[in-house]
């Protein structure tokens, strides 16, 4: 769920900004899932959900190797059709419900800026408040996580001019639920090209595993049905495009468009369109 609702910044992570530069960021991002995806991989069709999330984000460079950033979602979700699966609950009656979800805070450390950028991070997210983590149009799962992650990239402009590929790697260590351990591993590749100064557009590839978990649907009277859909051992492939432009030295708009090609025990997203604006300044 992290990775299909996470905004997705501005390409380039494995560069850091220098020291004093500072951004602020708005994202909206709308997702359509009408399918599931079974333990088996297979595409079963218990009801449409609609996720709409409405991001602000910050970051700042304590020096030109260190970034701190955080970000904030709120969250509306609805579930059309059949609930199925035991989902009577209120978040799945067909009505949008409004959440602030997960707080998000990374710190960032620039290894190598050359040709070839390396910068690792961890992360903490952590539930603001106790909203409602189980339905098929649950904002999020509730749970305490922390990340270690790094970005890798490198520019390929001797090869092909204004083109650089990018690697993000991400293990998140996931709060335990009835003693079941169920951490999650990210993968994410990027290709992108600088059109002119100004406009420059990227193909995503992105990966989700689980470690641990369970397999989904779980029998209603399985003491762990309460809690499957925080413990489904989620596995999703997606795959995208977007753009970016840069109105000036500040100001930068950015879109981008998703979709799941396979998976299990995991929503299929069936779209996800996400834009935004980033506004920056500072630095020497």
């Amino acid at each position: 769920l992290s990775l299909t609702l996470a905004p997705i910044p501005a390409h380039g992570q494995a560069w850091l900004p220098e020291k004093g530069t500072w951004s602020v960021s708005f994202d909206f991002t709308d997702v359509l899932n009408k399918k599931h995806y079974n333990a088996l991989g297979t595409e079963v069709d218990v009801g449409h959900t609609d996720i709409q999330i409405f991001s602000v984000g910050g970051s700042y460079s304590l020096s030109d190797r260190v970034q701190l950033s955080a970000s904030l979602p709120v969250v509306r979700s609805r579930h059309r059709g059949p609930g199925g699966g035991g989902h009577s609950t209120e978040i799945d009656n067909g009505q949008w419900h409004d959440s602030v979800t997960d707080l998000q805070f990374t710190l960032h450390y620039q290894v190598a800026d050359g040709p070839i950028g390396f910068a690792p991070y961890i992360g903490i997210v952590i539930p603001t408040n106790n909203y409602v983590s189980f339905g098929h149009a649950a904002p999020g799962r509730r749970l305490d996580e922390y990340w270690v992650g790094f970005y890798v990239a490198r520019s390929l402009n001797d090869w092909i001019p204004r083109t650089y590929v990018q690697l993000r790697g991400n293990y998140a260590f996931v709060e335990k639920v009835q003693d079941i351990s169920h951490d999650r591993s990210n993968a994410g590749l990027e290709i992108g090209y600088f059109i002119n100064e100004s406009l420059s557009a990227r193909a995503i590839i992105t990966r989700q595993w689980t470690h641990g978990g369970i397999n989904v649907p779980v029998p209603l009277t399985s003491p762990l049905f309460p809690d499957h859909d925080r413990l489904a051992a989620e596995e999703l492939t997606n795959v995208g495009a977007g753009l970016s432009w840069n109105l000036n030295d500040r100001v930068s708009f950015y879109g981008l468009y998703l979709q799941s090609i396979d998976g299990s025990n995991a929503h299929k997203v069936d779209h996800r369109f996400s834009f935004g604006v980033n506004y920056g300044a500072g630095g020497h």
